[in-house]
């Protein structure tokens, strides 16, 4: 990219000065950096798997001719280049995102106590429960 700026006769400060002041194109030149990422893995993969891959003149180069260190290193590289671009995606450490939310417990530990304290008098009442408690002693009035 850099090499087809120069020809051009537009330098790294002019490029990145335009990218300071436009930020439609900062968005566009940041989502293309994190898509070249995609193809240095893409490349990284047919290395890795011996497929014939373009030389720098386009001539197809026959990846298992080659030498297994250069290869390792080729792959390695692209590796390492495609974190640079896409950390999210190709980084190494994983990021977490976490959202804390807060519960109070006060009522929870309220009511608790409250059960405890009616399990310690004998009676242990809630919900329905407590409802057919009270009909009870009412029924007994009637047999």
């Amino acid at each position: 990219m850099g090499d087809v700026l120069k020809s051009l006769g537009i330098s790294d400060t002019m490029k990145r000065a335009y990218l300071a002041n436009e930020p439609d194109a900062r968005r566009e030149w940041d989502e293309a950096r994190e898509a070249s990422a995609d193809a240095f893995m893409d490349e990284a993969m047919q290395v890795a798997r011996g497929v014939p891959i373009p030389n720098s003149s386009g001539e197809p180069i026959d990846t298992r001719a080659r030498d297994p260190q250069a290869d390792r290193l080729h792959v390695d590289t692209l590796k390492w280049a495609a974190r640079i671009r896409n950390p999210r995606l190709y980084g190494d450490k994983a990021q977490l995102d976490v959202n804390v939310r807060t519960v109070d417990l006060t009522r929870i530990i309220t009511e608790a106590q409250a059960r405890v304290a009616a399990y310690e008098h004998g009676r242990v009442i809630a919900g329905e429960s407590a409802r057919v408690l009270e009909v009870l002693p009412a029924l007994g009035d009637l047999l």
